[in-house]
């Protein structure tokens, strides 16, 4: 019996040893965070961390880190003193959240507007009070039974008197809590825009490993979040016609991932881990009939030559000064690397942060083009050759032409083959207009079983300036998709015409002042019983 006791007792005792054992050997580490490689659409976050792990198997709670990671990315390194057994992506809910200054003035300033709008509502309730016991009291139970009408008038002078003071006032502060209830929203949907994602637990990362030793664990991580990237933009400056294209390539760089980043070497990529890097299978052409009973019939249109000019955006973007000289630029065979050599810091939800990565002049020929049939305007088009040695992609563009802020573009640079065209602006100098020629313009005429009616028009272009140009005119003659329908009696002076898609392309030469005229015509002949059905007339 006194043997049992014993044997109870030591396991008993054994119970809280095997608890610390195992609490001892789950140790907590923060992730210093060190270096970011911003992709197009994502981040690599590298960062680094020592703990102390004891003998044997053991747990490390790695912490500090972004709120959202692509589990496969994550990639942990050891010495060789120890083993990783197996890596888990878990949820920290211990991390104490911490605002920002910005949020904590704006918290400061919505309960000082909540406290005046409680302290206002403690003296409506007492107007309130003031207005019923006004309006309560009958004048027979004011006045004693011998009073006067004198008395009486009194009574009721003072009554009206103060029911208007009270009822002014009522409307007073109801109209400022109005005025105060607006204001708070304003400031509670800016709180609530400064802590979006906020409600999101921190991540953390559980890692399995075994020791040879008990020793200081020097460990590298590094995971991918999506909840970063960045986008190109540009400034296109032109100082006039006779100078280079200079340009400035900037990144725009935004990042919610929680995680301040702060002093980080920082580099941006061309690459976009998001997208698959399995080259693409082709499936069987199949060709088989259309059946025109089990598929409606949708009419092709005509492709239409279109000069866009973008929206004119004033707002300034703001960029930091002088970091385009520690950038260094790396092309590794894949994609663009853009190395800051300087420390950087970015809050864990901020967006616009503008970074000036390169600047370049780039030899260019200018060209004046206009398009009547869509818009009576030209424009003045800078084009470059050998645009692919500038590493430049697709991304909105600020112009500004003789030192003047003209609008924003695009820089399209898919499926440019030799030249990349940078749109410049309208120029007011030159004229253009198109109109039809009424004179050899013909109504229908029918004959047989077929009409034809016969289109003319003229553009005129007059250079304005006090210098000659150079200029390209685009218009264009239909394409004929239906066998049944014929274009003939085509005149297009000094103009080249593409048959396969209808354009006119006109290069004419001005002198200061001068006019020209760019006439072109053409005759379309169709089936009478189709009239109803021709479409692009």
């Amino acid at each position: 019996m006194q043997l049992k006791k014993v044997i109870v007792f030591l396991f008993v005792c054994s119970i809280p040893t095997i608890t610390l054992q195992a609490l001892a050997s789950e140790s907590t580490a923060k992730v210093d965070l060190t270096k970011v490689t911003l992709y197009l659409s994502g981040a690599e976050l590298q960062g680094t961390s020592v703990v102390k792990v004891p003998k044997g198997e053991s747990e490390i709670l790695l912490i500090g880190l972004a709120k959202t990671i692509n589990p496969n990315s994550i990639n942990v390194g050891l010495n060789n003193k120890a083993m990783i057994l197996s890596t888990t992506l878990v949820d920290d809910y211990m991390v104490q959240k911490s605002s920002s200054d910005k949020q904590m003035a704006l918290t400061t300033a919505l309960k000082k507007l909540e406290d005046e709008k409680a302290v206002l509502s403690i003296k409506l309730a007492a107007v309130n009070e003031e207005i019923a016991l006004l309006k309560g009291n009958r004048i027979d139970t004011i006045i004693k039974p011998n009073g006067s009408i004198n008395d009486a008038k009194q009574v009721m002078g003072f009554v009206k008197e103060n029911l208007i003071t009270a009822l002014t006032e009522q409307r007073a502060i109801e109209l400022k809590q109005a005025e105060l209830q607006k204001s708070i929203k304003q400031y509670q949907l800016q709180i609530n825009q400064e802590d979006r994602g906020d409600n999101l637990p921190q991540k953390a990362i559980k890692v399995k490993i075994y020791s040879d030793e008990s020793i200081e664990l020097p460990i590298s991580l590094s995971y991918i979040t999506p909840e970063a990237g960045w986008e190109p933009i540009y400034d296109v400056r032109v100082k006039d016609i006779s100078s280079p294209v200079g340009l400035t390539y900037k990144a725009n760089v935004y990042q919610y991932s929680g995680l301040n980043w702060n002093n980080i070497d920082l580099t941006l990529s061309t690459a976009n881990p998001s997208q698959g890097i399995t080259a693409p299978e082709l499936a069987p052409w199949n060709i088989s009939l259309y059946d025109s009973k089990r598929y409606g019939v949708s009419n092709a249109k005509t492709v239409l030559y279109e000069a866009k000019q973008s929206e004119v955006n004033y707002d300034v973007l703001q960029q930091k000064n002088n970091v385009i000289n520690y950038i260094v630029t790396d092309n590794n065979g894949l994609n663009l690397q853009f190395n800051i050599k300087l420390p950087y810091t970015i809050t864990g939800y901020s967006n616009d942060n503008i970074l000036v990565l390169q600047q370049r002049d780039a030899a260019a020929q200018y060209r004046y083009i206009a398009i009547p049939k869509l818009d009576n305007h030209v424009f003045l088009q800078a084009q470059i050759t050998h645009w692919d040695t500038l590493a430049l992609l697709p991304g909105k563009s600020t112009v500004f032409y003789a030192g003047n802020y003209v609008g924003e573009g695009y820089l399209t640079t898919q499926g440019v083959k030799d030249t990349l065209n940078i749109s410049l602006g309208r120029d007011n100098e030159i004229i253009v207009a198109r109109n039809q020629d009424l004179n050899e313009t013909s109504k229908p005429s029918f004959f047989g079983n077929e009409v034809s009616q016969k289109f003319a028009y003229t553009i005129d272009v007059k250079n304005l300036k006090e210098r000659e140009i150079n200029m390209t005119v685009y218009d264009q003659l239909p394409v004929i998709e239906n066998k049944t329908i014929t274009l003939d009696d085509t005149k297009y002076s000094g103009a080249s015409y593409d048959k396969d898609t209808g354009l006119l392309t006109w290069q004419i030469h001005l002198a200061a002042k001068e006019t020209k005229q760019l006439p072109f015509s053409f005759k379309i002949t169709y089936p009478k019983d189709k009239a109803d059905n021709i479409i692009g007339l």
